[in-house]
């Protein structure tokens, strides 16, 4: 079986992954289901010789199969695609699951997102957090708002990935894309260097540690713009999380830091559409007089009802999903299913219906 085309059947028919595994056929995932590719299982030779096929070697040219169970890497199809590949052991045998990455930095227009993230892009200052589960979209959305930073301003980008996924072609700004393993050890050493150079944004890929959450805040409180991700639930969730990793002796100082610079927390699912394919539900906190003073009275619950409030365009899960099904996007059982409050949003879907 030739691999390199099941790449090429994914990307045409817009799969969002691929797995190769031993003993088992291709799959790759379509519309959010995982589907076979007819044809025999692979073997363990044959999925170790693709997976070093592609995979980075070291310097003796040979793959690092002691490795595999952390391999982390792009890999590009020059004309088709890039993906981002994790390798993994799976009883002894080799396995790697391929996220497909376009070649072209989709719009947010063309995401279907709410218009409120152009403003959320645009700001210049503050730190925004890209936040969803695996699978989310959350590095689709971020690639396309640094775009659209791209298109619109002159200035420096700096963007650190773990690993690289989307290439951005300077435009307006210049922009330095640095993949962690290959151009700096870690995020945090990426970022310490990185605020040597001249940066107006910089975008994290990932925010894993507190050193790289302190660089972060630190960078944000001293006028430039921040994006990172972080895989949360949703916006209160991420800001529980952030200030749960505050060491007892600095929490108070970062916690002050963490509510002067949030300029956003957008948080996103993907849900499944009638026409088969998926676009996200999107949850947004925007940072504002009364967050501030949540966030540093730890009064946290309180975040899920400003949000509500639709002031500074924001909007719950639910409010996004019930959205989506009042314009025919999306099914009541659907809306229900990744809702966050399901009692409450089948009272809102059944006055819709009224209506």
């Amino acid at each position: 079986m030739d691999l390199k085309e099941v790449l090429r059947f994914a990307v045409e028919h817009e799969a969002s992954d691929v797995h190769i595994q031993a003993s088992a056929p291709p799959m790759m995932r379509i519309a959010g289901q995982v589907r076979s590719v007819e044809g025999r299982p692979l073997t363990n030779d044959e999925a170790l010789a693709f997976v070093a096929s592609i995979a980075p070697t070291t310097d003796g040219g040979e793959l690092d199969t002691r490795a595999l169970r952390r391999l982390d890497f792009s890999y590009e199809i020059q004309d088709l695609s890039r993906f981002r590949c994790s390798v993994y052991s799976h009883l002894g045998q080799v396995g790697v699951v391929m996220r497909v990455i376009p070649r072209e930095v989709p719009s947010l227009e063309s995401l279907n997102l709410p218009q409120v993230l152009h403003d959320v892009a645009l700001v210049q200052r503050g730190l925004t957090l890209l936040t969803g589960p695996s699978g989310s979209g959350k590095s689709t959305t971020l690639a396309a708002m640094v775009d659209l930073i791209n298109t619109r301003r002159s200035c420096k980008i700096l963007v650190v990935e773990d690993p690289v996924e989307y290439v951005h072609a300077s435009k307006k700004s210049l922009i330095s894309q640095l993949e962690v393993g290959a151009d700096t050890p870690s995020f945090a050493e990426a970022m310490k260097r990185g605020l040597r150079q001249d940066p107006d944004v910089i975008v994290i890929g990932e925010l894993r540690d507190l050193e790289t959450v302190r660089l972060v805040l630190h960078a944000a409180a001293t006028g430039r713009q921040v994006l990172a991700c972080m895989p949360s639930g949703n916006a209160v969730e991420t800001i529980e999380l952030l200030i749960g990793m505050f060491p007892a002796g600095e929490n108070r100082l970062l916690a002050g830091q963490l509510a002067g610079a949030l300029e956003a927390v957008v948080s996103q699912r993907l849900v499944t559409t009638g026409q088969a394919t998926r676009s996200p539900a999107v949850e947004i906190l925007r940072g504002n007089v009364t967050t501030m003073r949540l966030i540093l009275e730890n009064r946290l619950d309180e975040l899920k009802e400003c949000i509500q409030t639709g002031q500074a365009k924001m909007q719950s899960f639910d409010q996004s999903l019930l959205r989506m099904y009042e314009r025919g996007v999306i099914s009541g059982t659907e809306a229900l299913r990744c809702a966050s409050n399901p009692e409450a949003l089948s009272v809102a879907l059944r006055e819709v219906k009224r209506a």
